[in-house]
């Protein structure tokens, strides 16, 4: 069968696996006898589960830009649903907050994969999850309860000679941590942390030290100026730990 779905009227089918060869039999006369409807449901199948490049479903929930690891609980019936799809597919999915003052989702975010997915009894997801790439939302729509967007994907703009692109903020970054607690957080992100021979990650790394507002975070993945973003997240991590010097 198409999923777990008659591949004519789409409804679900609850196949033990008692019954697979019996489902196997029926698949296959109804792709013969129907070929033209069993090729509609097939696309249509295939495009909730392997979502192209440009193509995303969407948690709505808050900012997160990338190089951060965090754990997510599913409980929603619509967030259930779309885990099961992307586990079947790509396993990612886009990031992205509701602004309070218009009620639309945000014009940027972020592409996450699900690196770990446990299922519980009850229907819900525990999962473990890592942001990788930045997007801009061209559109967006519900698809099955949940947000599907059409996105394009986000790079800072390269530098303009080869000076600059090897060291785009111009000197050696070091860090100074005399806060326990904040040496204890910086371990705790230390396997988040990009080669250093990609800047642009690591300005956003180097944005997770720090707690900040949603806003804050949304800003961030706007600018395209990977020295701009340094910069900022240096100033966050100095404001924020009195005992952190950067040098």
């Amino acid at each position: 069968m198409i999923g777990n779905k008659c591949p004519l009227c789409r409804t679900v089918l609850f196949i033990s696996p008692r019954t697979c060869a019996i489902s196997v039999t029926l698949n296959n006369i109804i792709q013969r006898i129907f070929p033209q409807e069993y090729a509609e449901r097939r696309s249509e199948q295939d495009s909730l589960i392997n979502f192209g490049n440009d193509l995303i479903p969407l948690f709505v929930m808050d900012v997160v830009i990338p190089c951060q690891k965090f754990p997510l609980h599913i409980f929603e019936p619509r967030y259930r649903l779309m885990v099961r799809r992307i586990m079947e597919g790509n396993h990612r999915m886009g990031m992205v907050i509701r602004d309070p003052a218009t009620d639309a989702i945000a014009d940027f975010a972020c592409e996450v994969e699900i690196t770990e997915c446990e299922p519980l009894p009850d229907g819900r997801f525990v999962l473990e999850i890592e942001s990788r790439r930045r997007f801009r939302i061209l559109r967006s729509w519900d698809q099955d309860g949940y947000r599907m967007a059409e996105v394009e994907w986000v790079q800072d703009i390269p530098p303009r000679d080869a000076t600059d692109r090897e060291d785009p903020h111009g000197e050696t970054v070091v860090v100074l941590v005399h806060d326990r607690r904040k040496l204890e957080a910086i371990y705790n992100v230390e396997a988040m942390m990009p080669n250093p021979q990609d800047p642009e990650r690591f300005s956003f790394w180097l944005a997770t030290l720090s707690n900040r507002r949603p806003s804050e975070r949304l800003e961030l993945l706007r600018i395209r100026d990977t020295a701009e973003r340094i910069r900022r997240g240096l100033i966050y991590l100095g404001a924020e730990s009195p005992g952190c010097r950067v040098q």
